[in-house]
């Protein structure tokens, strides 16, 4: 999963984990500070039981 800010900078990600655990996922935060309010960039890259990858795209609105 990888979340990038709207001028295209990576500010998070992660590799082989589990999607239904909540506490690994983005704390809204990059370089240890809060990010302000903002629409983020997400692409995830998800790989099935079965082996077949696929990628999904989206965006979000942080909000405070």
């Amino acid at each position: 999963l990888e979340i990038y800010d709207r001028w295209g900078e990576l500010v998070w990600y992660r590799e082989n984990f589990a999607p239904n655990d909540p506490s690994l996922g983005w704390d809204g935060t990059f370089q240890g500070k809060d990010m302000n309010p903002a629409v983020f960039v997400y692409k995830a890259t998800v790989e099935f039981f079965d082996g077949v990858q696929e990628s999904y795209y989206g965006d979000f609105t942080l909000i405070r």
